[in-house]
């Protein structure tokens, strides 16, 4: 096994000053290490080990809810580990003012969707483009959507826009510059336009009306060959809106503005294309569900992709701790990256719950003790995720929860609107420079 680290030489000396503490003053209790978790016995050694089994491996996301997302994602990326995913997304308008009338002999000149960047993932120097097609199925806001929730659209392609992601540069729009993406919609004369500016006045007397007379859109991108970004917009921004320009028999240059809303139903959809062009040890491990595959690699996945699931089999049984009562000073789980992230960038947080058996996850006791305590969060310096797991461990050894548990499951916090991607280091990587999934543990042995 690997040697310790000056940290866990640390944490052992740290541990021992405790154990004397303890063993001088019965009557008062750490309020550090260990604390609510220690039985009131005289510990009899603090001791170190990175020898626990792991089992680990990476499975396909079911559908996740994408409704609730606050920014909508659009484009593609291919990528050499994860294959070709496509995100889109389905969207209500509003009306600007209630009972708007087009005036006499209304004629449309063009309608233009304006969509505020947020920001981008990926390679953004990859030519995308875009299709938007016309609603024909009811949204509502008082349901849940998911990013497999496919609804029926015209077979009109509305724009057929071409751009790279450029989150960062300005737009020059109406005397001011903002980031955003402007798609000239087409079909002027028989299709969405001429429907909308013929709407009868009842279609345009509230929201509720018109949402039935108009569904709304579906923006979707077409798969990237290679490199490829997904860009983040923000819908219910001011700068995103869509606009209809006509004239009519009193004026010449004439528009009307729909809008966005928190109130209006949106939601993400996201094709992976079953990770047919993936990497093989990829397809071999989460799609042909070769377990045995997450010794070398695992996975994380965003826009409903993948996730990982953690176990620790028989903990109880290992010869550190068979037989004895022991208290768990510190465990912490190791997570690192297979690779330096470039092109995409390491999620900045990951979640790491109690699979609870019945498609539900609970949270675990240690993250009750507050996000720098319990970890998660990406650390550049060594390229790693770290979780402490201390209460979890114990609950553990006292009760003999693991010897049939379901384990715990790791995805990316905020997935369901969120293109990250990450690879780490299984639990036994084929390289032995390479620093494996592993859990340390500082622990005490109690007297009999």
């Amino acid at each position: 096994m690997k040697s310790t680290s000056t940290y866990y030489t640390r944490i052992i000396a740290l541990s021992l000053i405790i154990s004397v503490f303890i063993l001088i003053s019965c009557n008062k209790k750490p309020a550090r290490i260990g604390d609510g978790i220690q039985p009131d016995q005289n510990l009899l050694s603090v001791s170190f080990s990175d020898a626990t089994n792991i089992v680990a491996y990476s499975s396909i996301e079911d559908s996740i809810r994408t409704d609730a997302t606050t920014e909508m994602l659009l484009g593609s990326i291919a990528d050499p580990t994860f294959g070709t995913s496509v995100a889109g997304f389905y969207t209500q308008f509003r009306l600007s003012t209630n009972g708007h009338t087009f005036g006499d002999n209304p004629v449309a000149d063009s309608m233009v969707l304006r969509l505020a960047y947020k920001t981008a993932y990926g390679d953004t120097l990859t030519q995308q483009t875009v299709h938007v097609y016309e609603l024909l199925e009811d949204l509502f806001v008082d349901s849940s959507y998911y990013s497999n929730s496919v609804k029926q659209t015209s077979a009109t392609d509305l724009a057929n826009f071409s751009f790279k992601p450029e989150p960062n540069t300005p737009f020059a729009y109406d005397g001011d510059t903002l980031p955003m993406i402007c798609l000239k919609l087409s079909d002027i004369s028989t299709g969405l336009m001429d429907r909308l500016i013929h709407a009868d006045s009842t279609d345009l007397d509230s929201n509720v009306s018109f949402q039935k007379f108009f569904k709304g859109l579906y923006i979707v991108a077409d798969p990237v060959a290679s490199g490829g970004a997904v860009s983040y917009f923000s819908l219910t921004s001011t700068n995103s809106f869509l606009t209809l320009y006509y004239k009519n028999d009193e004026e010449d240059s004439l528009s009307y503005t729909f809008f966005v809303t928190s109130n209006d139903e949106h939601y993400n959809v996201f094709n992976h294309n079953n990770y047919q062009n993936a990497d093989p040890a990829f397809i071999g491990q989460v799609v042909q569900k070769d377990t045995l595959l997450g010794t070398s690699k695992l996975y994380m996945e965003g826009m409903g992709g993948v996730k990982t699931r953690i176990r620790f089999p028989n903990l109880a049984d290992y010869p550190e701790f068979a037989g004895k009562k022991v208290v768990i000073n510190e465990a912490k789980l190791f997570l690192t990256g297979v690779e330096t992230p470039t092109v995409y960038s390491a999620p900045s947080q990951l979640a790491l719950v109690n699979d609870d058996g019945d498609g539900t996850y609970s949270v675990l006791d240690d993250q009750l003790e507050g996000s720098s305590y319990f970890g998660g969060t990406y650390k550049s310096s060594v390229n790693e995720y770290q979780f402490r797991l201390t209460r979890y461990i114990q609950d553990m050894l006292l009760n003999g929860k693991g010897r049939d548990d379901h384990g715990l499951l790791l995805f990316i916090i905020g997935a369901s609107g969120k293109a990250d991607r990450w690879v780490f280091n299984g639990t036994n990587p084929s390289e032995d420079t390479l620093k494996p999934l592993r859990l340390q543990v500082v622990y005490s042995v109690l007297n009999e």
